[in-house]
């Protein structure tokens, strides 16, 4: 063995090797971070307030809350990085008029609203973070 290649264990048992997460699921995430973050035009962008029936934007939000939950603990540059590399490119694309809610029609004569909506999915739809082993 060299001077580099030093044994690592890891204790599959410690509890707080898993790690924590602020929100318990992306649903969470989305009602109570993203929307309040990410304020557009509703005549340039594209949302659907049943954002969860599109497997798309489940699997790129899903890795855009975990990105979050990570990058927020990164110490000063951390949501620099967040919005630069992962947010803004992310939601370009997926309310983009050509997106996965491209099917949506422009909305006409509308104030833009504070946040989009959305409807809460059903209950057991998404996994917590703190029990994984679900769904």
């Amino acid at each position: 063995m060299s001077e580099f290649d030093d044994e690592v264990t890891v204790d599959l048992d410690d509890e707080d090797a898993a790690p924590t997460t602020f929100y318990p699921n992306v649903a969470e995430w989305v009602q109570e971070w993203l929307l309040p973050h990410y304020k557009r035009s509703p005549k340039a962008f594209r949302w659907d307030p049943r954002w969860w029936e599109y497997t798309e934007v489940v699997a790129r939000l899903e890795a855009l809350w975990q990105s979050w939950e990570f990058l927020r603990n990164e110490g000063m540059t951390g949501m620099t990085v967040f919005f630069r590399d992962y947010f803004g490119p992310e939601m370009r694309e997926l309310t983009a008029p050509d997106g996965p809610f491209w099917r949506l029609s422009e909305v006409e004569d509308r104030q833009l609203p504070d946040r989009w909506p959305s409807e809460t999915p059903p209950a057991g739809l998404f996994r917590s973070a703190d029990h994984p082993a679900e769904q």
